[in-house]
């Protein structure tokens, strides 16, 4: 598996994360990616948006 972002040990702040079948979801309901990124550009409603950092893991 190749990492995007590097996993750090610590949830990054502020971001509730439920995907229970993400590489960086390893403390419940928190991100422990260093950073996301959220696409597409010019996205116009939560349905839109996708969590480009998403590894399966």
């Amino acid at each position: 598996m190749e990492e995007r972002v590097p996993r750090k040990n610590e949830p990054l702040a502020g971001v509730k994360y439920t995907v229970d079948s993400c590489y960086y979801n390893r403390q419940g309901q928190y991100c422990n990616a260093t950073k996301i990124e959220i696409q597409p550009p010019g996205a116009v409603d939560t349905k839109e948006t996708d969590c480009a950092t998403f590894i399966m893991g």
